[in-house]
């Protein structure tokens, strides 16, 4: 499917399913997907944190990937994940997930600054898709900022460059607002995280690809149409129902996605060994607040 040309879009890095035996499962991959075709969902992101990418190996994700993009029908678009320093890698991993059916790749920006610039001029014109550029340097942490991967003016420099499609925000705002003053208009600017949207809106954002876009893509969808109109006021009580559900979630990390999909009749939500799920009073505190914004009938 071509990328959707109009704002907002709501991209989902997708959990993983895996079966009692600690495999991928990819029957419960289809069903799960045949789930988000049901919502206002734009497109999924396989090879990610809440995907539980390093406990994920190439060959499986490429064939989550196959499962995905057979299963969406080209109704929707289908990404890759690949966070890698090196150029020959990167571009090996591009080219498998291309072939595998991904139609964009989204990239995370390396840890070194002074190797960004020259990285991503190697790779940006070699890469087969577009490239989604992830400021995340610490996507382990769920929900906090790390160290920027560079200057402001050099991440925009970046995302300026030829097949870039966007670029995705750390959870610094501040930071990300000065980031947002050089990035041209022709390219996407997506904030990081659900809590955040409004304020994302503020700084310029017009879509988001975020672990709470398994949940609730509807939600994310009036949240940032709201916002890109400025009816701040009158997104506040949705963006104060996923805060208090995120901040339940979200310790767990993708075990805390999966315990909120599970309670949605979603498929394969165990974590990966050895990620426990989050404790059952963790679980019911969970249910109460997805029931209270009208997600469990």
């Amino acid at each position: 499917m071509p990328i959707p040309a109009t704002d907002p879009i709501v991209n989902a890095p997708m959990v993983t399913p895996f079966d009692a035996e600690d495999r991928v499962d990819l029957d419960a991959v289809a069903h799960n997907v045949e789930r988000w075709l049901e919502t206002p969902l734009d497109g999924l992101l396989v090879g990610s944190a809440t995907g539980e990418e390093w406990y994920v190996s190439e060959e499986e994700k490429l064939a989550v990937t196959r499962v995905v993009a057979e299963t969406l029908r080209g109704e929707r678009y289908v990404m890759g994940g690949i966070d890698c320093p090196g150029v020959t890698e990167t571009l090996r991993r591009a080219d498998a997930f291309a072939e595998a059916g991904a139609e964009l790749v989204r990239i995370r920006f390396p840890r070194f600054a002074s190797t960004v610039v020259d990285y991503f001029e190697q790779v940006l014109p070699r890469c087969p898709v577009p490239v989604l550029l992830m400021h995340q340097p610490v996507p382990e942490r769920f929900g906090a900022a790390g160290p920027p991967a560079a200057a402001p003016e050099v991440l925009a420099q970046v995302t300026a460059m030829e097949n870039v499609f966007g670029y995705v925000t750390d959870h610094d705002l501040r930071f990300e607002t000065r980031v947002g003053w050089h990035i041209p208009a022709s390219r996407r600017f997506w904030v990081c995280n659900g809590s955040i949207i409004l304020q994302g809106a503020q700084i310029g954002c017009n879509g988001t690809t975020t672990a709470f876009a398994n949940i609730w893509p509807a939600g994310l969808r009036q949240l940032l149409q709201q916002g890109m109109a400025g009816e701040f006021l009158e997104g506040r009580e949705l963006q104060t129902a996923i805060q208090r559900i995120d901040a339940i979630m979200l310790p767990y990390l993708a075990s805390g996605v999966k315990a909120a999909l599970r309670l949605l009749g979603f498929q394969g939500m165990r974590p990966r060994s050895p990620t426990l799920p989050p404790p059952p009073d963790v679980v019911n505190k969970l249910e109460r607040e997805m029931r209270s914004a009208g997600l469990i009938p």
